[in-house]
């Protein structure tokens, strides 16, 4: 049994003892940290009148039912309806929940120079998300969303339960975000400052894929860990890996309850770790400057400039190691993240060829600002102060940022033959600069100036042999989130 088979292993004995002892009577103080008192704004309505008594009732149907030899009723639960940045069906004492969010980015895009191919200038959707989730009890919280991404095909996004023993301990099981990198596991894509993650993120991050995990927060939510076994694939939805990956993260937040320095208690400084074999040779995908794709068809290479394409044939194949460490801090009107990587991927010029381990170097740095009064202490839903409404005043939030992102690659993936150089560099950066418009919490606009630098001429354009050290993109983006 290899060594991520024994941590799957590990996991679930763990998982099942800790429930096993969570069934035992709880103490005073545990039920004053389980129990979920109901809305206080429904206990005097009719609804919760009524839906008390109809519980009574029930208990009192089920009692004659059962003192009678006939089998009781199943126990019906009435919900009530709310909307809080979403959708949701819950129960009055919230032990049941269903939450409904929809995410719909709509992109327009402008390279320049505006002859490239096959990256062509026109309107994209990189992502359309329904989400459900909730919970059934306190114990078990569960995730499914469904995706449209670029290629224009729905798939599953998410798909997991999460078991929750405490705050402490919690092990998620099934299709999720991989614990690596703060620039994947910290928050989502419609809470990013720039339109897309950096170029290292972008090409290299493990994205979602399934697996088991535990995680959870300690020393009153100051240390963030999980740790898990996935099936480390680089592509698709099917297990075809024979192999588990490894991954481990790290987020500390030391200075939360600090009176002396409170305006770091927003710092977030940590590390993640990944390693694993490629067992299952795969082609490997192009590397882009603005499109997160896990597919290599014509409306993923039309909607990003490419800077490295392996030549045909070139597979992933061999072990992989990959490591991050990141710090952010978001304080009064200022969000400030950083985040260095450092891989090594192998890779073989053939299926039959012995794999070579490329090295591979990335950082990235994003500033921003906002310049109408709103503070932040996380990436979340941005509230904006005076939002746009029909009948008033308000303009909204603006938001300046500015990033850097840079990615290197060993200088193998040219002398092994595993890409042309006449075509394609090693050696990538990337500025953004833009605004970012909250016109209310749910509507958000981007403008943002991309400028791509190369260490060698890239191939925009095969056909008019058109090659550049640099390119633009013109890039705008609406999103609707609720």
């Amino acid at each position: 049994m290899n060594r991520q088979w024994r941590l799957v292993t590990l996991i679930v004995l763990w998982t099942c003892v800790s429930f096993e002892l969570s069934a035992e009577e709880p103490t005073s103080s545990e039920r004053s940290f389980y129990n979920v008192p109901a809305p206080s704004v429904l206990e005097s309505t009719p609804f919760a009148t009524a839906s008390k008594e109809g519980a009574e009732g029930a208990e009192s149907s089920e009692r004659r039912e059962s003192g009678s030899g006939e089998k009781a009723s199943e126990r019906l639960i009435p919900l009530y309806a709310v909307f809080d940045d979403g959708f949701s069906l819950k129960s009055v004492d919230d032990q049941f929940q269903l939450r409904i969010r929809t995410l719909t980015q709509i992109d327009g895009k402008g390279f320049l120079p505006s002859t490239q191919e096959p990256a062509r200038s026109g309107m994209y959707i990189p992502r359309f998300r329904i989400y459900l989730e909730g919970q059934l009890t306190e114990v078990f919280e569960y995730e499914l969303s469904l995706q449209r991404s670029v290629e224009g095909t729905f798939d599953v996004l998410d798909a997991n339960v999460n078991f929750v023993r405490s705050e402490a301990f919690k092990v998620r099981v099934g299709r999720a975000l991989v614990p690596y990198s703060f620039a994947w596991y910290d928050h989502l894509e419609q809470y990013y400052i720039t339109p897309e993650r950096g170029l290292f993120a972008l090409n290299f991050g493990l994205a979602r894929q399934a697996g088991v995990f535990a995680h959870g927060k300690l020393f009153e939510k100051q240390l963030q860990y999980a740790i898990g076994a996935t099936f480390g694939q680089l592509s698709g939805l099917a297990d075809t890996n024979t192999t588990r990956d490894g991954v481990g993260y790290l987020n500390a937040r030391p200075f939360l309850y600090s009176e002396s320095f409170s305006w770091l208690r927003n710092l977030n400084v940590g590390g993640s770790l990944a390693v694993g074999q490629q067992t299952y040779e795969m082609s490997p995908l192009p590397l882009r400057t603005s499109i997160q794709t896990s597919e290599n068809d014509e409306a993923a290479n039309a909607a990003s400039s490419i800077f490295l394409e392996y030549q045909h044939g070139v597979v992933a194949k061999g072990e992989r190691l990959q490591g991050a460490l990141h710090a952010a801090l978001y304080s009064g009107p200022f969000s400030i993240e950083a985040e260095c990587y450092a891989a090594r991927f192998g890779v073989a010029p053939s299926p039959g060829a012995s794999a070579i381990g490329i090295p591979i170097f990335g950082y990235d740095v994003t500033l921003a600002s906002f310049l109408t009064g709103e503070t932040v202490e996380n990436r979340q839903t941005i509230a904006p102060l005076r939002p746009i409404t029909r009948s008033g005043t308000g303009r909204g939030a603006y938001e300046l940022f500015g990033r850097y992102s840079s990615l290197q690659l060993g200088s193998q993936v040219f002398s092994a033959g595993l890409a042309d150089p006449h075509n394609w560099t090693n050696n990538a950066g990337i500025t953004d600069i833009g605004v970012n418009w909250y016109l209310n919490r749910y509507v958000r606009l981007t403008f943002d100036w991309q400028h791509s630098m190369y260490s060698s001429p890239v191939l925009l354009n095969e056909q008019k042999d058109l090659r550049s050290k640099t390119n633009d993109l013109l890039w705008v983006r609406c999103q609707l989130y609720f």
